[in-house]
This record gives C-alpha cells, structure tokens and sequence, in this order.
C-alpha cells in the first residue's frame, strides 16, 4: 500500500501560517512507514509534505498498520509507544510532540488549539449550575465550554455511604490485582490512587453507575451516549494522595484520548461524582475552557499568554461533567487533604466496534509504570 501524504494546500492557510512559524525550528519530521518514507517540513509559510525524502532533523520508523492507527486518530504518538509500535531513530520525543498539533489537523481536521479563536458566546466559564437548570442550558454550556459543575446533585448521606462502600473496596485492593492503580510515595512505600471497574464489585456502585440523574448528564449532548462498565476501566474512583507521588496520580494537562481513541469514542462524557469536596489542596479538577475538539500543545503554557484556566471547586455531592478531549489536569495537592471521585463516562455506540471488555491501552499498561515513565511528557 503506498502512503497518501495529506496535501496542505487543502487546508486553512492562516492555521498552516501559524503552524509553520512555530515549526520553523523545530527542523522536520521523518517517517520510516515499512519500506516507504516520508517527510514533513515547514518551509515558516506552510508545511511541505515530501514523499521518499529522508530530511527530517526527526526519524521515526512505524508499520504501516501502526501508520494508519496515528493517521487516522486510532492512536497517538504516546499510545503507540506505549506498545512499542512507534521507534525514534533520530531527534527527540519533544519534537515529535511539536509537530503533533499540525499532523492531526492534516490528517484529521483537528484545528490546533489558539485562543485568538475561543468563542464563549457571552457566557461565564465560572457559572455553576444545579439539576433544576434546563437541559438547553445545561448542553449549551457544555457545548461551549467543554464542561459543566452541578451542584447538589447527590445527598451527604448518598455520598456517606459512597464513601463506606470505597473503604470496603480499598481493604481489597493490592499492587497487581488489575483492579487498582498505585503510585510510589517519598517515602518508598505504595498508595493506592484509582480502583478500576468499581461498578463490577459493588451493587451500590452499579446503581449510581445508571441513576437517572447521571444518565441525564451524561447525555446531554447525545441520547445514543451509554456507559461501559467492562470496558475502558468502567466505573473508575480517583483517589488522590497527597505529597509527591511517582505515578498516575498527579495527571498533567492531557486530554483524555490523549494515548488514541479519539476516532471511536470522542465526544465522550465523563461525569465526575465528588464523594468529597475538592480543592487546590486536594488536588482539582483543572480545565482549560473551549479547548474541547481542539489540540492544544504540551507545551501550551509557554507558547501562549492569555490561556484561560478554571479550578472546580467542589462539595460533596456535586457533579463535574467535562467532553473527554477538553484539556484538563489534575495537579497535585497543595494540603493533606484527601479527594475521591467516581467518573462515569458515557461513549458513541462506535466504543464497541473497537475496544472489548477489560481491551483498552489501559488495561494493557496499567503495570507497566516503568514504561509510562520512560515517555512521560516533560
């Protein structure tokens, strides 16, 4: 099969203009794809794609499988080296995230990221909202912003007994057991930080899992949306530890498609159930507003000056509600306290085309710390 290199005179000039002024010194990228090669360059006007040309100041070598899953949003670059599906024979992974932005808007219309072009139509990034609000509004929100904060969606005494029912599945829990993430503390010692497939374990958790308040949330934006609870690490609860942790606990900005997915399960819902209250001291949710369809750089924050980032501040019982590839993170606690929340995320029917129970990169990864850590994002 031979390559079909995508052709950038079909595209936004202004948006390749920009692309290529930030790639001016970022040298080329080349791709080894079997025994084809191709290389793509910004010439500070536009990017040039060269097909049999090896110039690339960045090599890497890929199958042409693996090819066709980064071109068609199948996977990412940190997806396919996490299955060791994508090699770098020159240059650095940095550059490689540089040229990300513009590759996926090649090859899949992905506008990059710019805040020159956010549009929040008059409305408040800060606005809260409660169940009594009306779906119109609830789903123009989140159109717009990519997220939404509920307010008193469950009881205390509904996230009580959340909260019991988390206790009785962390004295379960050990290193290994393919129901848990865990971090190494300063101290050498494991935490626990996230329980995977929670509804499978536990009654009360399936019922919140379908309640009906979640599934209106969850579906806001489209009534064919439905949960996977076999699947995609079902019913995850985040549980945050403080201090300095070595893991997946503290995430960077990242979207949630950020290691592939996005061309089966994008636009997908994650409903956030805060069983506590959260804050900068237990390390909250982060989001950065109508970044959602979008690719913004890793490293945004140096490139760009007027990035508006919120902090969800939560009490018990609230809902956060956020489209999976917005940009968001979950920073690391400035205090002791702790922080649990369960997400239950809603998928496009196309989820189960392509992923099968306990078959996400997750699953695959979720003990392979020694690899995440290799290709960590700076």
């Amino acid at each position: 099969m031979t390559l079909a290199p995508p052709r950038p005179n079909a595209f936004d000039p202004s948006i390749l203009s920009s692309s290529a002024s930030d790639l001016a010194l970022a040298g080329g990228l080349t791709f080894y794809v079997g025994e084809q090669t191709l290389t793509y360059q910004s010439n500070g006007q536009t990017i040039d794609c060269f097909e049999g040309a090896d110039r690339g100041d960045t090599a890497v070598r890929l199958s042409l499988e693996a090819w066709q899953d980064l071109t068609s949003q199948m996977r990412t670059f940190v997806g396919l080296m996490l299955t060791d599906d994508l090699l770098v024979e020159r240059g650095s992974f940095d550059r490689l995230f540089d040229w990300e932005p513009v590759l996926r808007y090649l090859h899949a219309g992905i506008v990059p990221y710019d805040p020159s072009r956010a549009a929040f139509n008059g409305r408040d990034p800060l606005a809260s909202f409660t169940l009594a609000t009306p779906d119109e509004e609830l789903a123009a929100q989140l159109n717009t912003m990519g997220y939404l904060h509920v307010k008193k969606v469950f009881s205390q005494e509904e996230m009580d007994a959340a909260n019991e029912e988390v206790d009785r599945l962390v004295e379960l829990a050990r290193p290994g057991d393919d129901q848990s993430w865990w971090v190494t503390k300063e101290d050498g010692t494991s935490a626990l930080c996230r329980l995977v497939y929670a509804s499978l374990r536990s009654s009360l958790f399936a019922s919140m899992e379908v309640d009906p308040r979640i599934r209106r949330l969850g579906t806001l934006l489209d009534p064919s949306l439905k949960t996977a609870p076999d699947r995609m690490e079902g019913a995850a609860i985040l549980i945050k530890v403080p201090g300095k942790t070595d893991g997946l606990s503290n995430i960077p900005w990242h979207t949630d498609c950020g290691t592939g997915g996005h061309a089966f399960f994008c636009p997908a819902v994650a409903i956030g159930i805060q069983f506590t209250g959260s804050t900068a001291e237990t390390g909250n949710l982060k989001v950065v507003p109508g970044s959602h369809g979008q690719t913004l750089h890793f490293q945004w924050q140096s490139k760009f000056e007027n990035v508006p980032v919120v902090a969800i501040d939560t009490e018990p019982g609230d809902v956060t509600v956020h489209i999976q590839d917005l940009t968001h993170s979950s920073p690391k606690p400035t205090g002791e306290g702790l922080r649990r929340t369960m997400y239950v995320t809603h998928y496009p029917p196309s989820l189960w085309d392509h992923v099968g129970a306990g078959a996400a990169l997750n699953d695959l990864v979720r003990n392979r710390n020694d690899k995440v850590a290799e290709i960590k994002r700076p």
